[in-house]
Parts: C-alpha cells; sequence; structure tokens
C-alpha cells in the first residue's frame, strides 16, 4: 500500500525539535483520520539536466550508453523550491535558481502535512543529515534529498532513473576514470536561501569555491542572490589591465546598413522612433556634429523585440548594434537595465533566430560588447531577472549563445562564436559557465579547425583551466589531441604546452 510518515514535535530540553517519525497506512490515514472534505497540498518534483543538453548528445560516444541528462531535482510544495548542493538544504521561488525553468515538472501527489511541520522537519535535517558538510555528488546528493522529502510528504518516490544515474555513469570505464575528479565536485545552484543548520559560528556555513591562486582574473562564486525586481547599481569599469586585448568586429559597412534601415524598419516606426535612428546613423557616421541620443539605443532594443518588424530588418538593425557598440557612449547608455533589456531578450532566444545570417549578426554584436571591459559587469551578471515568463540570469543568456554557436555545424557562425568566447574569456564567469564553455571548446578543438579559430578557442580553454580545476579535470578526463595544432604556429604549440602541464 502507499506510505506516508506522520511527524509528531515535541519540544527537547535543549529547545530543538525531536522528530518521531511513525509509518502508516496513507489510505487508512485518509479515510479514518482526515476529514473527507480536507484537500492536501500538492507537491512537485522539478528536474533540472545540468549538462544543459550536452549528456544527451555526448553520452553514447564518450560513456558507451545513452545519458539524456544529469539531473538536479528539487521539491516544489507550498509555493516555494527545496533543494540540496553543497550548500546545505536551501529554497527560492519556483524555478528560481540560476538553472532557470526546469526541464520537466513531476507530479507526486498531494500532501497533508503543514508547512510548519515540514519546516521544523526540513531544519532537522540541514542540522544532521542534510548539512552541507554531508554533500556527496555521487553517494549523497540533491537527488537523494528529493527523494526522501518526496516520501516524507507523500509516501512517494521520485524516479528511479534519476535515483540510479550515478551507479549508470559509474558502471563505464570511462566513468571509472572520471570518478576520482567527480567526487572532488559538488553542486549548488545559486539563488536560493538557507534552510536550517548552521555552521560553527551559528551562521550558515556557505560553500563559496575560491579561483586558483594563478588565475588572472576571479571567478564569482556560486551563491548567486536572490532573485530580485529592485534594480541593483551597477558596479563602476574595473581599470585592471588584461593579459591579452580584445577583438573588436569591424566588417559593418554603416552608410549601407543606414540605408536598408530607412528602406526596411523606419517606415514601421512612429514619428519620434524615425527621427531617433536617423540621428543615431548620423551619429555613427559623424555627419553633420549630431549628438548621441540614448533613447536611438532604447528603439534599436524594442524593434529587435518587434513582432511587426521582418527578420530581415532586424538583421540590418543587429548589425548596426555591432557597429555601434564600440563607441564610448552607446557602451555607458547600454549599462542601464532599461536600455540593455531589450537586447537581452532578443539574446535569450538565440537558438530560435532565423536565418542563420541574424544568429551570426547577434554573436558578432556580443563579441563586441564583450570587448569593452566596463560591459562586462552587466552583460555577465547572475542576477535572475523575470525574462519571456522565466527567471533568468544574463551571463546565462550570453553562455547559451555561445555554446549554441561553438556546436553549430555552420562554419561561419562557430568562426565568430569562437571570437565571442575569446572576448568573453577576458572577464570573469562562474564555475558552472567555465564548465559549460570548455565542454564545447573541447568538443571544437576535438574536430579539425582553421588556425585562426583553433588559437581562440585553445586559450580560451587555457584560461579556463587556469582558473577551475574543475575544468582541467573536465578536460583531462574527455582528453583532446593536440597533436595537428602543434605544428600549425608556435602560438598554437605554446598553448598546446601549456594545456598539456595544466592537465598532467
Amino acid at each position: 500500500g502507499r506510505f506516508c510518515q506522520i511527524t509528531e514535535v515535541r519540544g527537547g530540553s535543549c529547545g530543538l525539535a525531536c522528530f518521531h517519525q511513525i509509518l502508516v497506512n496513507f489510505s487508512d490515514f485518509s479515510a479514518y483520520i482526515l476529514p473527507a472534505e480536507m484537500s492536501g497540498t500538492p507537491v512537485k518534483l522539478y528536474v533540472y539536466d545540468l549538462s544543459r543538453g550536452m549528456a544527451s548528445s555526448m553520452s553514447l560516444p564518450l560513456l558507451g550508453r545513452q545519458i539524456d541528462g544529469i539531473w538536479h531535482t528539487a521539491i516544489v510544495v507550498f509555493d516555494e523550491e527545496f533543494f540540496f548542493g553543497g550548500g546545505g538544504i536551501e529554497s527560492c521561488a519556483p524555478g528560481g535558481t540560476i538553472l532557470g525553468p526546469p526541464n520537466s515538472v513531476h507530479d507526486l501527489g498531494d500532501t497533508q502535512i503543514t508547512r510548519e511541520i515540514f519546516m521544523d522537519y526540513l531544519s532537522e535535517l540541514g542540522a544532521t543529515t542534510y548539512s552541507g558538510e554531508t554533500y556527496h555528488l555521487l553517494q549523497h546528493n540533491c537527488n537523494n534529498f528529493s527523494s526522501e522529502v518526496a516520501q516524507f510528504l507523500t509516501g512517494n518516490d521520485i524516479p528511479a532513473t534519476i535515483t540510479n544515474l550515478p551507479n549508470e555513469v559509474l558502471a563505464t570505464p570511462f566513468g571509472q576514470m572520471i570518478r576520482p575528479m567527480i567526487e572532488s565536485m559538488s553542486v549548488s545552484p545559486g539563488g536560493g536561501h538557507r534552510v536550517g543548520g548552521t555552521g560553527a559560528s551559528g551562521a550558515p556555513s556557505w560553500r563559496v569555491r575560491e579561483p586558483a591562486s594563478t588565475s588572472p582574473w576571479a571567478p564569482q562564486s556560486n551563491s548567486a542572490q536572490p532573485p530580485s525586481n529592485t534594480a541593483q547599481p551597477q558596479p563602476k569599469p574595473t581599470s585592471k589591465k588584461r593579459d591579452r586585448e580584445a577583438i573588436v568586429l569591424k566588417d559593418v559597412k554603416i552608410a549601407e546598413v543606414a540605408a536598408s534601415l530607412r528602406e526596411k524598419v523606419l517606415p514601421s516606426l512612429t514619428e519620434p522612433e524615425r527621427k531617433n535612428l536617423e540621428q543615431f546613423c548620423d551619429f555613427l557616421q559623424s555627419q553633420n556634429g549630431v549628438q548621441f541620443n540614448g533613447e536611438a539605443v532604447r528603439t534599436l532594443g524594442r524593434s529587435l523585440l518587434s513582432e511587426t518588424v521582418s527578420q530581415e530588418a532586424k538583421l540590418h538593425l543587429t548589425q548596426l548594434l555591432q557597429a555601434a557598440v564600440t563607441r564610448p557612449e552607446v557602451q555607458g547608455a547600454l549599462q542601464s537595465e532599461e536600455t540593455h533589456g531589450p537586447v537581452v531578450l532578443f539574446l535569450h532566444r538565440f537558438d530560435t533566430l532565423q536565418p542563420i545570417t541574424l544568429q551570426i549578426a547577434a554573436t558578432k554584436m556580443l563579441s563586441n560588447i564583450c570587448s569593452d571591459q566596463g560591459s562586462h559587469d552587466w552583460l555577465l551578471s547572475t542576477q535572475q531577472r523575470p525574462m519571456g515568463g522565466e527567471q533568468v540570469a544574463k551571463q546565462q543568456v550570453v553562455v547559451k549563445a555561445t555554446v549554441t554557436g561553438l556546436l553549430s555545424e555552420e562554419p561561419s557562425l562557430r568562426k565568430n562564436a569562437t571570437v565571442l568566447v575569446y572576448n568573453l574569456c577576458l572577464a570573469q564567469v562562474t564555475e558552472d559557465s567555465a564548465v559549460e564553455l570548455a565542454s564545447a571548446l573541447l568538443q571544437c578543438l576535438g574536430e579539425t579547425v582553421p588556425e585562426p579559430e583553433a588559437f581562440r578557442s585553445l586559450s580560451s580553454l587555457v584560461q579556463l583551466m587556469k582558473s577551475f580545476t574543475q575544468v582541467s579535470g573536465l578536460a583531462q578526463a574527455i582528453g583532446v589531441d593536440l597533436t595537428q595544432y602543434s605544428s600549425q604556429s608556435d602560438r598554437l604549440n605554446t598553448l598546446s604546452q601549456q594545456y598539456l602541464q595544466l592537465v598532467s
């Protein structure tokens, strides 16, 4: 039969709650104890793929068997999402972590447990069996937590395909080879509040990963702040000198793009918007001493989202922005959420942009934004914002677009994506983003690519490896033969030697 755990809370002499769990037949419980009209609280299982689709595409050649995802799960009940990671038990609004919306949602049934009893139960777990120090990626992880909590609330377990995944991976030769690296890893999606359990000082015992001591730039902590709709002041651009220069793409002919805009875009705009864009085009061409008008950049962003503007017209708008974002005035205007918000939302739809030339133009625009050191502050923010009905961080948007380009079969898009990742790696990214980018770069380098693309890809990979030991471990586990590149140029030979040192 079905079972649930009923919890009686008694105050102990030390003031802590003591839990006496009684296992009863759920059907008897509901039939004889609860009023027939009492409705329970729905309990959901949120399932996320930490590999963002890469496990599905890469598992067969690596593991010899198909793995559909690297699953992270959370329990959603009482309008909150609860999960376990390297930071202990945490909670947030449903879908409110840096992972964004779940890949799937499972209905686990209803619970008659009250929120008060449930929170006491979590506090006890957080101080004992599910404190941050007990986390183990293979043996005691988020899915074990979800399984235990699901059974406590409803008597139902989560799918066995999720809890059995570590055993499936470790049963393969490749899984055994990477086991030491996996056992040193932890997963703690940013965006949650700590629930129960404290460190020795009585404060939450967060696990914040530290950058490698040799890192030329410091990665952001994985413990992101909870989502907020309140605008935060933007940090000032850093004046720290880079160890290499960004690549600025200057292939846009502004006069030709401006002519196309006048023909294909301006007729669909209001009179003030047309005037703004006309002046903006003149400004970019340094004509008639026209002054910069920030409203024109906002008009460009809104036009990228407009359903009445054709894809061809959006191509010209994106090309204009590619040229514009290299200007200091435009870089300053983009610091504002109101100005860059529509542009980021447009990029959030990157994988649906058609034709492919629009994706290429968007990649070039992003590359030029990344070439400005000050723009990294807002572009790579991990703070989540409402975006297309989802809670999404800007860094997620940028990394997703970069990975999509790097893994594309379209040579021109892949080439420009190597410029984007090269510029992107001049700034700080989270460890999760670094692993995702490195996975795509390793896959790219596993194929034969031209020398300039190989240089940009390998430069970016080495930079990530210097800063994150987990990226070096990933490179060691996957393995890439760089022999074909070592002989192409001195700079590739130097990078190949650095790569070998980092994986050894």
